[in-house]
């Protein structure tokens, strides 16, 4: 679509210079796949100590918070992988993997990977988007993660969670992804809206861009892209499709043009 990335992206561009991103990996600000792994590492000896009574406060109300967030999910196995890691983490005793595989009806590699899944989610909640980027490799990789994960990254947790990471590199690490996030979603929110306009735009519309803005806010919801067919009754090659399509264009929107 000429018009759209020749003139609305560049005019966004331009109005947005400050906010634009040179290239994916400029975002995420010095923080690497090692600062991460070790904050991962501390908030998972946290809830080690949970039974003997540490941090105890603390590691409720952040599952708490992360209750919320799975209460909404659309994902099937969301509600196992939270009731995996209260089992492992939480209960008075100790529960292993095959105690928690006999109650769950699953395998003990899945109750493995549950609570794996809980504490890369819990992760986001404490540090935000460096705990899920690994190494961006593209524009439209990072879009997606943005759109996939929004629910999380919106959500943070509050401060008191920085008692978790007692080392100064995993607290520095943790207090400058929660800064990079909340204004990178800043700008991503606001691309969203301008994008979300643009498609709807009564003088200019087609159906099919109304089509991808309305893919766009049930996958920043969480939902699932077969839902998401049966809900346009269209197939999911096509949902698909048009999510690559809004990621490629609010890639346009908020990264520099490459030369």
């Amino acid at each position: 679509m000429p018009y759209f990335y020749d003139y609305f992206a560049k005019e966004y561009r331009e109005r947005h210079r400050e906010g634009t991103s040179p290239v994916p990996a400029a975002i995420l600000q010095g923080i690497n796949v090692v600062d991460v792994e070790r904050c991962r590492g501390a908030l998972k000896n946290s809830f080690a100590g949970y039974r003997e009574g540490r941090n105890a406060k603390v590691l409720k109300r952040l599952l708490g918070e992360y209750r919320k967030y799975v209460s909404c999910c659309h994902d099937e196995h969301a509600k196992e992988r939270y009731n995996a890691f209260v089992y492992r983490y939480m209960v008075e005793a100790h529960a292993g993997s095959r105690a928690i595989a006999a109650k769950l009806g699953v395998t003990g590699k899945a109750v493995q990977n549950y609570i794996n899944r809980c504490f890369d989610e819990m992760l986001m909640l404490c540090m935000g988007m460096p705990a899920a980027a690994g190494h961006p490799k593209d524009r439209e990789e990072i879009v997606c993660m943005l759109t996939r994960y929004s629910r999380l990254f919106n959500g943070m947790a509050g401060d008191y969670v920085l008692c978790l990471f007692g080392g100064e590199g995993e607290k520095a690490a943790v207090e400058q992804g929660r800064r990079l996030t909340r204004g990178i979603m800043g700008r991503f929110m606001d691309a969203v809206r301008e994008y979300s306009g643009y498609c709807n735009d009564k003088h200019t519309r087609i159906d099919t861009d109304v089509r991808k803005a309305g893919i766009l806010k049930e996958c920043l919801a969480g939902a699932l892209p077969a839902a998401i067919a049966k809900e346009f009754g269209c197939c999911e090659s096509t949902i698909y499709a048009d999510m690559r399509e809004n990621e490629k264009r609010l890639a346009a929107m908020l990264f520099a043009r490459e030369e």
